[in-house]
């Protein structure tokens, strides 16, 4: 639990300040994509090692399991929505002229809006899974 608190906690919200941030510079200009990218990847990276603090958290003991993994499980559920832009890409199997497909400046912002959005969401999650562990010290 002092690990989640002292060094994992403080990690997850630097890292959704830092994706809301950029994700708030690529709205502004879109060629600051490739660098949320980026950063998306390394907000992944955070998020598994939240996840396996939280897993070893729970096998430890002392925690309430059943809300616990509940959160866990929230934190990894929020990162398919970053890139949710993907969809809108052209499928190079099925090259119908009649799909929508999205415009690069388009993609961009949509990657944008969602990092944006799941950055506060993951916070808020980070947040009541330390409120857990705080209640319980």
């Amino acid at each position: 639990m002092t690990a989640f608190l002292d060094a994992v906690y403080p990690a997850v919200l630097v890292a959704t300040a830092v994706l809301f941030a950029v994700a708030t510079l690529t709205l502004a200009w879109i060629r600051v994509h490739r660098v949320l990218q980026w950063v998306v990847t390394a907000f992944y990276v955070v998020t598994l090692v939240e996840f396996l603090t939280v897993l070893a958290t729970i096998f430890a003991g002392g925690v309430p399991v059943v809300i616990t993994v509940g959160y866990g499980l929230a934190a990894i559920a929020l990162l398919p929505l970053l890139g949710i832009s993907r969809l809108g890409s052209p499928d190079p199997d099925d090259p119908d002229p009649d799909r929508p497909v999205l415009q690069q400046d388009q993609i961009a912002r949509v990657d944008a809006v969602a990092a944006m959005i799941i950055a506060v969401a993951a916070a808020v999650v980070a947040w009541r899974l330390a409120e857990i562990f705080k209640g319980v010290l």
